[in-house]
């Protein structure tokens, strides 16, 4: 059963993203369709820690690396996964 969890209240709007100049607009909806795909791909037993972590480290990493707005849909579905996984790995970590 998914946890309450409201992608929405993550979501990002151009005035959020203006250190992409002039591409405010297409950087915030790229983050922000990141963002769904992540609320997509998320998995029953995640935990809304783990989806906090998941958006946390997508914005972080928007942030830092510009050229992410380059990215196809396959590439942003591989980011996704492979964040979704480690965090996921990360908790089992923590947990045993």
């Amino acid at each position: 059963m998914f946890v309450e969890f409201d992608i929405h209240s993550y979501l990002v709007t151009k005035q959020d993203v203006v250190f992409f100049e002039e591409q405010e607009e297409e950087a915030a909806d790229r983050i922000n369709e990141m963002l769904h795909h992540i609320n997509a791909l998320r998995e029953d037993d995640d935990t809304t820690e783990q989806l906090e972590e998941m958006v946390r480290r997508t914005l972080y990493d928007w942030i830092e690396e510009p050229a992410l707005l380059d990215l196809s849909f396959d590439e942003m579905d591989d980011y996704v996964r492979n964040l979704m996984k480690v965090v996921r790995e990360q908790e089992e970590e923590w947990n045993e």
